[in-house]
């Protein structure tokens, strides 16, 4: 069982809001972000240290490109590529047109196109409305392309080629979709969680098993997409993880985002990592060629 294995802190350190793991695999780095505190960190494997900038505005999460030296950032503001060791940010485009609404969670999908999901800045916290106002998008560099409407909360977002399995974590549930050109069709919900907890950001192995971050939940969710149910779960100290992705030397440790957000003891809300006996898959990364205005 994956929660015999040990759990050690990667970032020790408290975020408030933190998600979106991204591991590259090229230069073995992990990227995530304390969206609340509108910082982007990256923490290097061999030397284990930590470098963080703040920007003016959230940042929900980064996708990788072609080039190591450059990643995309989703600000507030809209899509940026940014300069890793220059801190250099470069506009794109802004795929959200209303006001008040930020980004969540996105990945790159299998031809190098960003999925970016918003939501309304008046669904965080305990009393929001929840309402299903946002758009999960397709950003292929200055085109926009809305692909889902009616979303409360973008979430997790994977790929199994020609699917995609995708969270809103207002409806609380996994749905899986079939992925063509800029079309999305629903084929099934393939779990739903009604416990009181909620399902927040996942990854997915390389032998098609889901981990899922379970908000308040104190765990990460295992579903196993063949057997089609939960086959296990990796505790946590923290009620609040967030999301999760693969990653180190050989792509066989699960890095896990926290929130310090409603937990009794927020000192421990950082980053984890845990090393399990299967492994994922590198993050597939942006296709620069259409971005007209790159640096």
């Amino acid at each position: 069982m994956e929660k015999t294995m040990k759990l050690q802190t990667v970032h020790p350190r408290s975020l408030t809001l933190g998600e979106g793991p991204i591991w590259d695999e090229r230069i073995q780095t992990l990227y995530f972000v304390d969206i609340l505190k509108k910082t982007l960190y990256r923490w290097n494997y061999a030397t284990r240290q930590t470098h963080s900038v703040v920007f003016n505005d959230y940042i929900s999460c980064v996708a990788l490109t072609e080039d190591t030296a450059q990643i995309l950032i989703a600000l507030e503001s809209g899509i940026h590529t940014y300069i890793v060791e220059t801190g250099q940010i470069y506009f794109v485009c802004q795929p959200e047109s209303q006001a008040n609404f930020r980004f969540n969670d996105g990945r790159v999908d299998w031809n190098g196109n960003w999925l970016l999901g918003s939501m309304n800045n008046l669904n965080n916290g305990p009393d929001a409305p929840l309402l299903p106002d946002a758009t999960l998008y397709k950003i292929d560099g200055v085109k926009v392309s809305p692909l889902l409407k009616g979303v409360t909360i973008s979430n997790g977002i994977v790929f199994r080629k020609p699917y995609i399995y995708f969270i809103d974590s207002k409806i609380n549930s996994i749905r899986k979709f079939v992925y063509e050109q800029d079309q999305f069709t629903m084929i099934e919900e393939i779990f739903k969680l009604t416990d009181g907890t909620t399902l927040d950001g996942m990854c997915i192995s390389t032998n098609d098993k889901l981990y899922i971050a379970n908000w308040a939940g104190a765990k990460i969710i295992v579903f196993d997409l063949i057997k089609a149910k939960v086959i296990d779960e990796i505790p946590l100290p923290c009620l609040n993880p967030t999301s999760c992705t693969f990653g180190g030397p050989e792509m066989n440790e699960l890095f896990i985002t926290t929130s310090s957000i409603d937990d009794s003891n927020v000192t421990i809300a950082g980053v984890y990592v845990i090393p399990l006996s299967e492994k994922g898959m590198p993050e597939n990364k942006v296709s620069l060629n259409s971005f007209y205005n790159e640096p």
